[in-house]
C-alpha cells in the first residue's frame, strides 16, 4: 500500500465530541414542547436539510423555533445550539504533529454554519487544515459520492493516497469503494497508532 499524501478527517467524534442531549436540555427549559418533542425535532429532516444547506440558519432557527415554541431570540438559540462541543485532545495532537512533516489535511464534515462558527473561535486547531469540504456549503452529504468528489478536486489527491478517518461505517464504505486508506474511529488511540503506521510519522 502506498503511503498517503493527505489525510483527511471527519469533524464530530473525530476531533470534536459533541452532546446534543445538551441542547435538547436547555431547549426544553426555554420551550413549550416537552423533550421528546424537542428532540423529535432534531432528528427530523430540519435537520438534514440544514447541514444540506437547503435551508440558512435564519429558516432553522425559525423552524426550531416555531415547532416547539422557543421563547428565546436568534442568539440565545444559536448559543444553544452551538455549546455542545469537547475536544478530542489525542487526535488534535496528532493532527497538529502532522504539520512539520508537511502533510496536507483536510476537514469533511455533515455539518452546518453555526456549529462551525462555534469550532472556528472556539478551537485554534481548526484554522491550521489545508482544506475543508463541509456539507452545509456542498449542498451534499456523506454518504454520497458527490461529495466525496468534491474531496479529491480539492486536494488535489485520490484513490490510496488518501487517508480518510471517520467514526461512521457507511461515510468510511465510499471512502473504501474509491480505493482511499481508511481508519473507522472506535478510540483516539488506536486510530492515531493506525495512521502513525500508514503514514510513517
Amino acid at each position: 500500500m502506498i503511503e498517503p499524501k493527505v489525510v483527511v478527517f471527519d469533524l464530530g467524534k473525530v476531533l470534536v465530541d459533541f452532546d446534543y442531549s445538551i441542547a435538547i436540555r436547555r431547549f426544553g427549559e426555554r420551550s413549550e414542547a416537552g423533550l421528546e418533542e424537542v428532540q423529535r425535532l432534531l432528528d427530523s429532516s430540519i435537520q438534514i436539510d440544514y447541514e444540506s444547506g437547503n435551508i440558512t440558519t435564519d429558516e432553522f432557527y425559525a423552524a426550531i423555533r416555531d415547532g416547539a415554541g422557543f421563547r428565546g431570540d436568534r442568539a440565545e438559540f444559536v448559543s444553544i445550539f452551538a455549546d455542545i462541543f469537547s475536544p478530542m485532545e489525542t487526535m488534535i495532537e496528532f493532527f497538529e504533529r502532522l504539520k512539520p512533516f508537511g502533510i496536507p489535511t483536510c476537514v469533511f464534515s455533515n455539518t452546518n454554519e453555526i456549529a462551525i462558527g462555534h469550532i472556528r473561535e472556539g478551537f485554534s486547531f481548526y484554522s491550521l487544515f489545508d482544506n475543508y469540504v463541509l456539507s452545509f456549503e456542498e449542498g451534499g452529504m456523506k454518504p454520497d459520492e458527490a461529495i466525496y468528489d468534491v474531496v479529491e478536486q480539492r486536494t488535489g489527491e485520490s484513490g490510496a493516497a488518501i487517508l480518510y478517518i471517520d467514526d461512521r461505517p457507511e461515510n468510511i464504505e465510499t471512502g473504501k469503494g474509491r480505493g482511499w486508506q481508511t481508519i473507522l474511529q472506535d478510540s483516539e488511540a488506536a486510530s492515531v497508532a493506525r495512521a502513525e503506521s500508514l503514514l510513517g510519522v
